[in-house]
């Protein structure tokens, strides 16, 4: 892989924590382009370090442009899609006003960015073993089945159940880190917990579900719902 002048991880957070959370909020939805992908073998600094110089990128490339800094491999490009930007973008949101905390949230937000895009970068590149293929698939039916709970708690009222959600939660992120303990260092381990504790956060969840659309978080389900819903009909999840 080709590298180019960046800034350490370190230096990167740094600089970017004063301008991210407004950026992240002005975002919007563009045109959708696409690139070539990028090397199984990453490590996760690594999957950041090539410039794509495309004056035009869609919602979800900007999305983590403005994460990851200009700084990222073309690979990102057809990693991620316009729905899940969205749902990303939409999460910051909700996590930052639920926590007070812009560069916490968007620190989680990142995080799950990198390890959607590692294990698409695996998956594309056929770098699982067998078993980790039934893992992978055990992990996409428990991830689907997880999105439509979720969808049908915020379509039929009063049906919300915090502790379903956490248990699917818990699977969803356990079959992810048998998935991944081949491929990821420990502390990018230790990020994946980061972004458990947060989506697994009784407290947001609640507030999510308490129907409180005008002032409160739930106004963000929505969206979150019918992005999901389109990843449903598309068969991406």
């Amino acid at each position: 892989m080709l590298l180019v002048n960046t800034p350490s991880p370190y230096d990167r957070d740094q600089l970017e924590d004063s301008k991210v959370a407004e950026k992240l909020d002005t975002l919007s939805v563009g045109s959708l382009s696409s690139n070539e992908g990028a090397s199984p073998h990453s490590t996760d600094d690594e999957m950041e370090l090539e410039e794509v110089d495309k004056p035009k990128h869609s919602f979800s490339v900007r999305l983590q442009k403005t994460i990851f800094g200009k700084a990222f491999t073309k690979g990102f490009i057809s990693m991620i899609d316009d729905d899940t930007g969205v749902i990303l973008k939409t999460l910051y949101s909700l996590m930052k006003e639920h926590t007070g905390q812009a560069g916490k949230s968007r620190k989680v937000v990142k995080y799950l960015i990198r390890i959607l895009i590692k294990v698409g970068v695996l998956l594309k590149n056929n770098a699982f073993s067998e078993a980790e293929m039934r893992l992978f698939t055990r992990f996409k039916t428990k991830y689907r089945t997880t999105a439509l709970t979720f969808i049908s708690f915020y379509e039929v009222k009063f049906t919300y159940d915090q502790q379903v959600l956490q248990d699917l939660f818990k699977e969803v992120f356990d079959l992810v880190r048998q998935l991944t303990r081949r491929h990821i260092s420990a502390k990018s381990q230790e990020k994946l917990g980061l972004v458990e504790e947060m989506l697994h956060d009784h407290t947001l969840l609640d507030k999510l579900f308490d129907g409180n659309e005008a002032s409160g978080v739930s106004r963000h389900l929505e969206t979150i719902c019918t992005r999901l819903k389109n990843l449903i009909d598309d068969e991406k999840i």
